[in-house]
């Protein structure tokens, strides 16, 4: 048990001082989905799908802080996410016009690009292929650890359909692209698991991620949530909230996890 309390002040200092990759050119238009997606070329050289505060209606702007802490909660127990990062925006692309207003010079959340990917959704698929006996097990631990829903998956055909999970700004309740403490309270002791069979997932890749979560450290979790910029839409309170709901969950998930074998 975790005493809620234990989290006051622990996420203060919030900013947004980033500039390790920034947008070097824009791809085409923004997509029509739930954050209107678009294709960037960065300051690395790679090609990402960047979601900003423009993309989103404005209750859902803290989306992009759930799309954040997920897949970077996710690096934490090695659950198979796409390689995110925070990304800046530079003045000359301001006011380029998204679905529910203007690009806005800032940082913004991308993930990179997959060269050759299928999606699948909502169920699991291709098993056997790979080592998705192994990583699929992280998908079961994150989807219940970060409360998901809207289940995605990316199949990168180039790679035998290794799979990942992707597209995170649904997850945590109450499933509208918020965060809010409240529901965090109400929701943090109920299980969240995916619905699909476990069978012929790998006992050893259960015990390692169960372990992960077993071991998962405030510190740690602290810098994730920490990491936010201060100019998305979201509270410290909020963010302070969704830290303590990460730690108090996870040993229950982590017997969840070691059931399904």
């Amino acid at each position: 048990m975790v005493d809620p309390r234990a989290w006051s002040g622990l996420v203060r200092g919030r900013h947004d001082r980033f500039d390790e990759l920034h947008v070097r050119a824009l791809i085409g238009s923004a997509g029509q989905s739930f954050a209107s997606p678009f294709q960037v070329l960065a300051s690395d050289g790679r090609r990402y799908f960047v979601k900003a505060l423009g993309g989103c209606q404005e209750f859902a702007r803290g989306s992009l802080a759930v799309e954040y802490v997920v897949a970077e909660a996710g690096r934490l127990i090695g659950a198979p996410v796409c390689e995110s990062s925070l990304i800046r925006i530079p003045e000359i692309f301001a006011d380029w016009p998204m679905p529910f207003g203007k690009l806005q010079p800032g940082i913004a959340h991308a993930s990179a690009a997959i060269e050759h990917a299928v999606e699948s959704r909502p169920a699991l698929q291709h098993r056997m292929q790979d080592d998705n006996r192994r990583r699929q097990v992280g998908l079961y631990a994150l989807y219940d650890w970060c409360f998901g829903d809207d289940p995605q998956w990316l199949h990168d055909v180039g790679d035998d359909r290794s799979v990942y999970s992707h597209d995170h700004g649904l997850y945590l309740p109450p499933h509208d692209g918020s965060i809010r403490a409240a529901l965090l309270r109400q929701c943090v002791d109920e299980p969240n698991e995916l619905t699909d069979p476990a069978d012929g997932l790998d006992p050893e890749a259960a015990r390692r991620v169960s372990e992960a979560l077993e071991r998962i450290d405030r510190d740690a979790l602290v810098k994730v949530v920490r990491g936010v910029p201060a100019s998305w839409p979201v509270t410290d309170d909020d963010l302070e909230a969704l830290g303590w709901f990460l730690e108090h969950r996870a040993p229950a998930v982590a017997t969840r996890v070691r059931a399904l074998i």
